[in-house]
């Protein structure tokens, strides 16, 4: 079965993944799955939210 990856901030479309993949030493930690969606976030949204010190985000 496929699931879609989907970046939980900005909701664009990463891609397609077989289920079986999920599975393997090479899966994502930090994807959520709901149906047949998995929630990551993308690599620009990831750059944007690694803090800093400096950074102050209400």
């Amino acid at each position: 079965m496929r699931v879609m990856k989907v970046c939980h901030a900005c909701d664009r479309i990463l891609g397609e993944i077989e289920l079986d993949d999920l599975t393997s030493a090479d899966s994502d930690s930090i994807m959520d799955i709901v149906g047949n969606v998995s929630y990551t976030l993308c690599p620009s949204c990831l750059n944007e939210m690694k803090t800093e010190s400096g950074n102050v985000f209400h």
